[in-house]
C-alpha cells in the first residue's frame, strides 16, 4: 500500500481548514443534498464529502459510507488533493497503490474510486466529493466533468456556510482547549491570536462575497499614569468594560478583542472606505459615553482612547496577510496617540506592485 504524502503546504492547509470551522459543525443539508444527486448520476454505492484532518479522513456528507472517519494514512482521497483534476481508480485489486489497503480488502470492499479536489476561498484543497462502487468501473471524460461541476457546487457551499458566521458561532463551535487559545479570560473577547485568525477568517469571505472590512486597532489614553493613580485593579475593570461596551455597541458580526493590556482590536465587515474614521471616533465616543469611573472623593474619571484604523478591499487578502493589516492598522495608532487623545487616524494599506 502507498500512503499518501502530505501536500508541502500541509500546515497552512491545516490551519485554513481549521478556521473555517467546518470540522466541528453539525451536518448540513446543502451538501447532503450534493451527494444525494452524485448517487442519482452515477448510481455509486458510496458516496461521500470528505475532509482531511490531521491523520484522519472525516466524512463531512456521505451515503452507505459505514463511518463517519477512517484513518487519513489509509484514504483514497488523500491522494486526490495533490492534484487540481479528477483522480480515477478503476480497479483496485489491480493497482499497486491500493491493492493491500484495508479499505480494498475489508470493508466497505472498494473496487472503484473517483474523486476531484475541494478547495476552499483561500485556495487550499480540504477534501474531496467522492463516488465510490465495490465492482470495477470506467469513467467517462463526461462523467468527470460533471463529478467537478458537483464539485464546484459543493466549494461554493462551504464557502458561503463557513464563512459567514457570527463571533459568537465560531466560538460555540470551538473546543474548549482552542476556546483557551483563542479568547482572553478577563474580558471573554478574544485575544491577539483570535483577532489575527478571526481577520484572517474575514479576509477569505470578503473575497468571496467581494465586501470589504474596516480593522481599528486602539487603546486607552495615557494608561501609564492611570496605572499609576488608580492601580492594576481597577485599570482590569476598566478594560473589561470597554470590552464590553464596544462589544454591546456592535453589530452580530463585528469582532472585538483585547490584543493587549490596554489595547484592543475590531473588525467591521461591509464597511465602506469612506466611513472608516467616522466609525473609529463611534468606537472613542462609546468608550467616553459608557466607560467612565468616579475615584475615591467621588469624582469622574474620564477614561478615552485613540485610535489607528485600515480598510480592506475584497480582494486585500491576495496581496496582504492578515497579521499584515493588523500591523498597518496598529502603526495608525501609534501615530493618533502621539498627536492627541481621542484621535483617530488612517492608514491606507500598500498598494502591490502588480496592481493596475
Amino acid at each position: 500500500m502507498h500512503k499518501a504524502a502530505l501536500p508541502d503546504d500541509e500546515l497552512d492547509r491545516q490551519k485554513s481548514l481549521e478556521s473555517m470551522g467546518i470540522l466541528t459543525s453539525d451536518a448540513d443539508p446543502e451538501l447532503d443534498r450534493i451527494t444525494r444527486v452524485a448517487q442519482r448520476i452515477f448510481g455509486s454505492e458510496i458516496v461521500a464529502i470528505s475532509l482531511l484532518d490531521n491523520d484522519r479522513q472525516f466524512f463531512k456528507s456521505n451515503i452507505n459510507q459505514p463511518t463517519s472517519e477512517t484513518p487519513r494514512d489509509i484514504s483514497f482521497c488523500g491522494h486526490v488533493i495533490h492534484d487540481n483534476q479528477a483522480f480515477v481508480v478503476e480497479d483496485a485489486t489491480n493497482d499497486d497503490r491500493f491493492r493491500d489497503n484495508p479499505l480494498v480488502t475489508d470493508a466497505p470492499f472498494v473496487r472503484s474510486y473517483a474523486g476531484v479536489p475541494l478547495t476552499n476561498p483561500d485556495g487550499f484543497k480540504i477534501g474531496t466529493l467522492c463516488v465510490v462502487d465495490t465492482t470495477t468501473r470506467q469513467f467517462s471524460t463526461e462523467d468527470l466533468q460533471i463529478l467537478e461541476d458537483l464539485g464546484l457546487w459543493a466549494e461554493t457551499i462551504i464557502a458561503l456556510r463557513y464563512g459567514a458566521r457570527t463571533p459568537q458561532q465560531v466560538y460555540d463551535d470551538l473546543d474548549p482547549a482552542k476556546q483557551e487559545m483563542l479568547t482572553d479570560p478577563k474580558t471573554r473577547s478574544w485575544n491577539a491570536t483570535g483577532m489575527t485568525e478571526f481577520l484572517h477568517r474575514e479576509l477569505i469571505n470578503s473575497r468571496l462575497k467581494h465586501t470589504p472590512i474596516a480593522i481599528y486597532r486602539f487603546e486607552i489614553d495615557d494608561h501609564e499614569n492611570l496605572v499609576k493613580t488608580y492601580g492594576k485593579e481597577t485599570m482590569e475593570r476598566v478594560v473589561q468594560a470597554i470590552a464590553s461596551a464596544v462589544t454591546s455597541s456592535l453589530r452580530d458580526r463585528d469582532v472585538v478583542g483585547r490584543v493587549d493590556r490596554y489595547g484592543f482590536a475590531c473588525l467591521m465587515p461591509g464597511a465602506r472606505e469612506e466611513q472608516t474614521s467616522f466609525l473609529g471616533f463611534k468606537l472613542c465616543d462609546t468608550v467616553r459615553e459608557q466607560c467612565r469611573f468616579t475615584d475615591n472623593n467621588g469624582d469622574p474619571v474620564r477614561i478615552t482612547v485613540s485610535v489607528g484604523a485600515t480598510w480592506a478591499e475584497p480582494e486585500a487578502k491576495r496581496h496582504s496577510s492578515a497579521r499584515d493589516i493588523l500591523d498597518i492598522a496598529g502603526s495608525a495608532l501609534k501615530v493618533a496617540r502621539e498627536q492627541d487623545i481621542e484621535n483617530v487616524v488612517y492608514h491606507a494599506l500598500p498598494v502591490p506592485a502588480d496592481a493596475g
